[in-house]
C-alpha cells in the first residue's frame, strides 16, 4: 500500500519554503488569493498616482473637494443599491440559469432607486457641504446624477461574481483607476487640471467600467423577461444584507462625510489622506472576502473551510502591512504627498489597527452571507454604527481629524469582536477553527432561508 508523502518540516527554512511553493502551485491559492491581491496591488498603485497629481496640483483644500463630492456621489450610488451585489452574487451562485432575469429585473428596480436618491442628494448636500463654498456644493450637484451609473454597475458586478468570472470582474475595476490615472495626466499636460476637470475624469472612467461590465454580461446572459417574484425574493435578502452594510459603512466612513460639516477643506484633505494610506490593507485584501461569497455559497460543503481560511490570509497581509505603514507612515506621506500633508501621519496611526481587524470583519461577515444569514451583518455592526454617531457627534467639533480616527478605530474594534463570535455559532465552529480551519463537511446541507 502507498505510503502519504512525509509532512514538511514547518520549523526549517527549506521546509516552510516547500509549503509556501506547495501553497502557490494550487489553482484555488491562484484564483483566490494571488490573483486578486495582484489586481489590488496594481489599483492601489494606480490610486496612489492619481492621489499625488491631485495632492501636488490642488493642495489640501482641493483634494479635500474633490474626495467629499466623490464620497457623496459613491455612497448615495452605494445606499440606493439595496444590497444588489451580495443579493444578485449569492442567487446567482445558486441558480446560475437564472442570470438573464435577474439581470434585468435588477436593471429595472435601478431607474426607480436611483432617482430619488438623487433627488435626495442635491436636497442634502447644502447641509452636508456646510462648511463649503457655494461653487463647491453647486459642482457636486452637477456630478450627483451619475448616482444612476453607480447603482446599474452594481447589478453588473454581481452577475459577473456569481458568474465566478474573477478575472473579469478585476479587469472591469481595474479600469476606474486606470482611466481616471489617464485624464488626470491628460488634463495636467494641458494645464487645466482643476476639480471639476478631475471630477470629469472620474465620471467617465465609471462610465467606461459600467459599459464593459455590461457589454460582458449581456454576451452572456442577454436580457430575458423581468420576475417579480425573483426581484421580491432577492431585494429580500439584499434589503437585509443592506442593513449591516449601511451600519458598516457608518463606522468607516461617515466621518469623511461629516467631517466638511464641521471643519475646514484642509482639514478633509488632511483626513483623506489618512485614510487614504490605511485603506492600503482594505485595497489589498477585500477582493478575497468578495470572491469568499460566490463560492462559499455554491460550495456549502466547504464553505467554512473557505471562509477561515480566507480570514487568516487577510489577517496575515494586513497585519503585516500595518506594522509596515505605522514604521514609514510618516516618511512615505511626506515623500508621496509632499510636506503639507505631514498632519495625516497621526491618525494614520491611529486608524491601522482598526483597519486591519475591519478587512478580516469583512471576510466573516462574506460567510455568513454565502450561509444565507444576511441580517446577522446588521446585528454585527448596529452597535458599532451606534458608538461612531455619538463619538463623532460628540468629540470631532473639539477633537478634530484625531478624535475621528479614534472613533472610527473603536467601533472597528467592537465589529470585529461581534462578528468572529456570530460567525463561530453560524457555522458550527469552535475556537481553535480559527488557527486550524475546519475538515470538509461531507453531506452538509445549505442553511435554510431566516
Amino acid at each position: 500500500m502507498a505510503t502519504a508523502p512525509p509532512r514538511p518540516n514547518l520549523r526549517s527554512p527549506k521546509g516552510l519554503l516547500n509549503k509556501v511553493r506547495g501553497l502557490v502551485k494550487r489553482p484555488a491559492i491562484r484564483q483566490r488569493v494571488i490573483a486578486p491581491v495582484s489586481f489590488d496591488a496594481s489599483i492601489l498603485v494606480i490610486n496612489t498616482i492619481t492621489g499625488v497629481i491631485i495632492a501636488r496640483k490642488l493642495g489640501p483644500s482641493g483634494r479635500g473637494e474633490l474626495t467629499a463630492t466623490l464620497a457623496i456621489v459613491q455612497t448615495t450610488g452605494w445606499l440606493a443599491s439595496m444590497g444588489g451585489r451580495a443579493a444578485i452574487s449569492f442567487h446567482h451562485s445558486q441558480n446560475p440559469e437564472e442570470g438573464g432575469r435577474l439581470m434585468t429585473s435588477w436593471l429595472l428596480a435601478a431607474v426607480p432607486l436611483s432617482l430619488v436618491t438623487i433627488l435626495g442628494a442635491e436636497l442634502l448636500l447644502p447641509t452636508l457641504f456646510g462648511a463649503q463654498s457655494a461653487e463647491a456644493i453647486h459642482v457636486a450637484q452637477i456630478y450627483a446624477p451619475l448616482i444612476i451609473v453607480n447603482v446599474a454597475s452594481v447589478v453588473f458586478i454581481g452577475i459577473l461574481l456569481g458568474d465566478q468570472r474573477f478575472l473579469a470582474y478585476n479587469v472591469v475595476r481595474i479600469l476606474i483607476p486606470g482611466v481616471t490615472v489617464l485624464g488626470y495626466v491628460a488634463f495636467l499636460a494641458a494645464g487645466d487640471l482643476t476639480v471639476v476637470t478631475a471630477l470629469i475624469a472620474n465620471g467617465a472612467a465609471l462610465v467606461v467600467s459600467t459599459v464593459a461590465s455590461a457589454i460582458i454580461c449581456l454576451n452572456r446572459h442577454g436580457l430575458e423577461r423581468p420576475s417579480r417574484s425573483l426581484l421580491k425574493t432577492t431585494i429580500w435578502y439584499g434589503v437585509r444584507a443592506h442593513g449591516g452594510d449601511i451600519a458598516g459603512f457608518v463606522s468607516a466612513r461617515l466621518d469623511l462625510l461629516i467631517i466638511p460639516a464641521f471643519l475646514s477643506a484642509t482639514s478633509v484633505g488632511l483626513y483623506s489622506v489618512a485614510t487614504n494610506v490605511g485603506s492600503i490593507i482594505a485595497s489589498l485584501t477585500a477582493t478575497i472576502a468578495v470572491f469568499a461569497l460566490p463560492i462559499a455559497a455554491r460550495d456549502i460543503n466547504h464553505a467554512a473551510r473557505t471562509v477561515i481560511r480566507a480570514f487568516q490570509v487577510t489577517l496575515l497581509i494586513g497585519g503585516t502591512m500595518a506594522l509596515v505603514l505605522v514604521v514609514i507612515g510618516e516618511f512615505a506621506i511626506k515623500l508621496v504627498y509632499g510636506n503639507d500633508f505631514a498632519g495625516a501621519a497621526p491618525p494614520l496611526r491611529v486608524l491601522l489597527p482598526g483597519e486591519m481587524l475591519e478587512a478580516a470583519t469583512v471576510v466573516l461577515l462574506a460567510g455568513m452571507l454565502a450561509a444565507n444569514r444576511p441580517f446577522l451583518s446588521t446585528v454585527a455592526y448596529a452597535p458599532s454604527a451606534i458608538l461612531t454617531i455619538g463619538g463623532l457627534l460628540i468629540f470631532l467639533q473639539s477633537g478634530g481629524i484625531m478624535a475621528a480616527a479614534t472613533v472610527t478605530t473603536c467601533a472597528y474594534t467592537i465589529s470585529f469582536v461581534i462578528t468572529v463570535n456570530l460567525y463561530k455559532r453560524t457555522a458550527g465552529l469552535e475556537w481553535h477553527h480559527f488557527l486550524r480551519p475546519p475538515p470538509v463537511r461531507p453531506g452538509a446541507h445549505p442553511i435554510t432561508q431566516e
